[in-house]
């Protein structure tokens, strides 16, 4: 069950995103979210700090928490473990798979997802597509005993296939980002040249236990993707 704070932190990111508070650039105060959600002060105080530490908005004492100046809108946040579907919007985003299939974990597999080396893993290929337009390759690996996938739950955001439908709630994510030169088949599938250069992410997702969910690699069109990066030092 989602915390109340994660649900508060959740209705006013939409809200920021949606462009709300983009005339006044700032939040509504603690005591008007504590009469519009019927919540507690701690619950907003809580949620309003996860937002500052994501770099959202910052506070100014004596005066309130205002955005910042970084527009969200169709960039990668990287602060945010959701994908496309939810850092595209309102773009629409699309998946065609291109493989799904049953596959032993070999040593390097088995290391990244602590699991046994012949362990059934879940290997997913698919092409996103924002708004028609195919912005990136994935290649996802589940362990399948753990994280029972099906092939229409792919065609979505499996992200929230595995949070609401079988219950795993993703907290972490370790991304390793590198410059790559496409492969023909990469080159071939997002409409570029072989040797044309690529996004590289290397992605590691794990559970509020510190559990490997999945491990992947997604390689992005250069010039259809941005990634957004907000740091706090308060």
């Amino acid at each position: 069950m989602q915390t109340k704070f994660k649900e508060i932190y959740d209705r006013i990111e939409q809200d920021i995103r949606r462009g709300e508070y983009d005339e006044t650039r700032r939040l509504k105060s603690e005591d008007e979210y504590v009469t519009l959600y019927d919540v507690s002060r701690v619950t907003v105080r809580h949620a309003i700090d996860q937002l500052i530490r994501r770099g959202y908005c910052y506070p100014v004492q004596g005066k309130g928490v205002f955005l910042r100046r970084h527009k969200i809108a169709g960039a990668t946040n990287l602060e945010n473990i959701r994908g496309l579907t939810h850092d595209l919007s309102p773009q629409v985003v699309t998946s065609k798979i291109l493989t799904f299939q049953q596959i032993p974990a070999d040593a390097f597999l088995a290391d990244k997802l602590d699991c046994d080396v012949d362990t059934p893993l879940t290997f997913i290929e698919r092409l996103r597509f924002a708004d028609g337009q195919a912005i990136s390759l994935e290649r996802l690996y589940y362990n399948r005993e753990k994280v029972p996938l099906t092939q229409d739950a792919c065609l979505g955001s499996i992200y929230e296939y595995v949070q609401s439908k079988l219950g795993i709630k993703l907290c972490f994510i370790d991304y390793v980002i590198e410059a790559v030169k496409l492969t023909r088949h990469e080159a071939d599938l997002l409409s570029l040249c072989e040797g044309d250069p690529g996004f590289q992410f290397e992605n590691l997702g794990m559970d509020r236990k510190g559990k490997v969910v999945h491990y992947g690699k997604t390689v992005y069109h250069y010039q259809k993707i941005r990634s957004l990066k907000m740091a706090s030092y308060l």
